[in-house]
């Protein structure tokens, strides 16, 4: 029994432990990569189902939070409602536009 208690407590402080780990050289915590890639996947599903944007030419990148996004749009009106969409994701705490307007 005492050993079962050490065994399951080791492996607590072992997942614990890797709550903290960096990813990388990108400062980011496994906990903070994972929110991030959530929030990419949500991200491009939107713009993806949204008729009015075309998806393929937006790259998306999360970084702590922070959604930059890429490529071409065709018009202010798609960038702006790009925007928006990102907006609405639960988990972004900004978005930075490098968006291109280029019909």
């Amino acid at each position: 029994m005492n050993r079962l208690v050490v065994v399951c407590l080791v492996g607590a402080f072992a997942i614990l432990g890797c709550q903290n780990y960096l990813v990388g050289s990108e400062g980011r915590t496994i906990g903070e990569y994972t929110d991030d890639r959530g929030i990419h996947a949500v991200v491009k599903v939107r713009l993806i189902k949204e008729a009015d944007i075309s998806a393929r030419r937006i790259n998306v990148d999360v970084h702590k939070g922070v959604v930059t996004l890429y490529g071409r749009v065709r018009s202010e009106s798609e960038r702006h409602r790009a925007k928006e969409l990102v907006l609405g994701v639960k988990g972004v705490a900004k978005v930075e536009d490098r968006l291109l307007v280029r019909p």
